[in-house]
């Protein structure tokens, strides 16, 4: 297994004349044999990152360590890593078994070696049955498959994969997150997965790197990014529809005060809180808002039925809350709803930095 360590990395590019600053200081230490998810919107860095690791691309300050040796001055050939791209970039006029079997040849191994690693690792990959079709046969997921089979013959350790699945429909997208999880699982290998979907790292990643602004803006557990994000932003980006924000003014800690509307703050919410007396921003999920008790009143603006949920939009003065209501009966357009927000699962943020004000 391989572990990834990488300290105050800076990058910049010129564009039009003008230096943009794409990373500013990034330190992230990637654990061995996990899956690891960067995630961040388009144009934050992401990929150039992944890149800087596999030796691609060039940082102007910082290092980049695998294993504990210090890689900056390596060519990619020499970092001990495979990569995935977003366009697969398998070979057209090549069968799948010449596909797979193109590094080893590279490496004059003897044909019996490189026939049972292919073979190996096609059926590893379920796409033994495959070998002797070329790219434009297969299916998109079966395209990935391949490049994720020639990435992995040599028997590297880490492999980075830069939106391997960005490609492919919904329905075959679904379908792959479900079988690269448990590739990687059974294989215990290293992998840097680089996404702006958060959906998708919340289903592969044993740990989310969340890259904003140049920096890592925090790294943990999907599960405890979503429910204790360190800031507002993040507590923003992460979850369709995203977190409830809302301005207002904390009384004691026991209770929290917007639009002349009191709400109580549960003791185990209370007891987390770092801060008294002050102007904050109150957080609670769409999903932990209960629709129909409680004494705020509020007017539904926007009815968005999904199915085996519906997400409603309701006014409560100037201020929007988003509710995700588990049933599927109609709720009227203007209709008035009560809702309670007094919930465990709440969190405050400091109205002037939208730092968590929560302790872990």
């Amino acid at each position: 297994m391989v572990k990834v360590l990488l300290r105050n990395i800076y990058k910049s590019f010129k564009h039009k004349k003008k230096v943009v600053d794409v990373l500013s200081g990034v330190d992230l230490k990637i654990p061995d044999g996990k899956f690891t998810v960067i995630l961040a919107p388009s144009g934050e860095g992401k990929s150039t990152l992944l890149r800087i690791i596999a030796g691609l691309e060039v940082q102007d300050k910082g290092d980049v360590l695998i294993d504990g040796r210090n890689v900056n001055d390596f060519p990619p050939k020499d970092r001990d890593l495979a990569m995935v791209f977003q366009n697969y970039a398998v070979y057209p006029f090549l069968s799948v078994y010449d596909n797979i079997a193109f590094p080893l040849k590279i490496m004059h191994l003897p044909k019996e070696q490189i026939n049972k690693k292919v073979r190996d690792i096609a059926k590893m990959l379920r796409i033994d049955p495959l070998l002797d079709r070329k790219p434009m046969q297969l299916s998109g997921g079966q395209r990935q498959r391949v490049a994720i089979a020639r990435s992995l013959v040599k028997g590297t350790k880490l492999l980075l994969m830069d939106e391997p699945l960005s490609n492919l429909d919904a329905q075959l997208r679904t379908l792959a997150r479900a079988e690269l999880k448990q590739l990687q699982k059974r294989l215990g290998i290293t992998i840097v997965y680089v996404t702006h979907d958060q959906s998708e790292a919340m289903v592969l990643a044993d740990y989310v790197a969340i890259l904003h602004a140049g920096k890592i803006e925090d790294i943990d557990n999907p599960l405890t990014i979503y429910k204790r994000p360190v800031d507002t932003w993040v507590a923003g980006f992460i979850g369709n529809p995203p977190m409830n924000l809302i301005e207002g003014k904390l009384e004691k800690k026991h209770s929290f005060v917007f639009e002349k509307h009191k709400v109580m703050i549960p003791p185990s919410v209370a007891k987390r809180l770092k801060s008294k007396g002050s102007r904050v921003i109150f957080g609670i999920r769409p999903e932990d808002v209960k629709l129909g008790s409680g004494s705020i009143k509020g007017r539904v603006t926007l009815v968005e039925p999904l199915g085996s949920q519906t997400l409603l939009h309701v006014a409560v003065g100037d201020v929007k809350i988003q509710i995700i209501a588990f049933h599927t009966r109609l709720i009227e357009l203007n209709k008035e709803v009560n809702i309670d927000l007094s919930s465990e699962n709440a969190v405050f943020f400091n109205d002037k930095t939208g730092r968590t004000l929560m302790e872990k």
